[in-house]
């Protein structure tokens, strides 16, 4: 529930409903400036599919976000959807999820890394639009308000950070941004070496070097989906920081 909540309080929907007044289908999306935007909790009751109701969701959606260009992630089943309203496979999407069977050891590193304070909250702000492409501003707040997070510097910059929150069945370590996987593994290592329980990541294809290491503690991949966009992909490791971890599938 608490997870609904922050999608609900950050985004705009919309739902269809049937002749009696109860809601046949509903649909989100993220507003991340002019530009870019993501979608995503697009729910079709499974004796309500077949009749049109998702394309008349994502019709309004598209209608909604104007110009942006438009992220989401697809099953298998909701593909074949997307792609009739535009969208192109960018990529994919990894969850990756489970009880902690072992803690990670913090891992080595010449860096400065500190806990997100309002100071360094703008500086993980820079990093992430400059790495994404548009800004995320209100998001990153939502979460660093709702969790906690470390950035990384080197030098006095910024070259990473990581955020941790209670998310569905335990908590969610994401968005992890990163100049290499050194970095990743020293941010992620300290989130998680005090933690117990359930933990999930929705990870890049950037982050498959380490995903070993996240098994390595108990973690499995449970799922793997399509990341399409409809327009142009924004996001970019030009600045030399990558994506690792989203801060959930729908948000990006």
């Amino acid at each position: 529930m608490i997870d609904w909540q922050l999608h609900f309080s950050m985004g705009n929907g919309s739902i269809i409903e049937d002749s009696k007044g109860d809601i046949a289908g509903c649909i989100l999306w993220w507003d991340y400036g002019s530009n870019y935007a993501t979608v995503g909790l697009v729910v079709v009751p499974s004796h309500m599919q077949g009749n049109g109701l998702g394309r008349t969701l994502m019709d309004t959606v598209m209608s909604q976000t104007g110009a942006r260009s438009l992220q989401l992630v697809a099953t298998v089943a909701g593909k074949r959807l997307y792609q009739q309203c535009g969208f192109v496979e960018r990529g994919a999407i990894y969850q990756v999820q489970g009880q902690l069977t072992t803690q990670p050891v913090p891992t080595e590193s010449n860096l400065d890394i500190e806990a997100i304070d309002d100071t360094s909250l703008n500086d993980m702000q820079a990093l992430d639009a400059c790495t994404y492409g548009c800004s995320r501003q209100k998001l990153l707040t939502a979460v660093a308000q709702s969790g906690k997070g470390l950035i990384a510097y080197r030098d006095d910059k910024a070259v990473g950070f990581a955020m941790l929150r209670t998310s569905g069945h335990g908590q969610t370590l994401g968005p992890v941004l990163a100049e290499s996987d050194n970095i990743a593994k020293a941010l992620i290592s300290r989130l998680l070496c005090n933690e117990t329980g359930f933990i999930r990541f929705d990870l890049s294809e950037n982050a498959l070097n380490i995903k070993p290491w996240l098994e390595s503690f108990g973690l499995t991949e449970v799922d793997k989906v399509s990341l399409m966009v409809k327009g142009a992909f924004l996001p970019s490791n030009a600045s030399g920081v990558r994506i690792y971890s989203l801060v959930s599938q729908a948000f990006g």
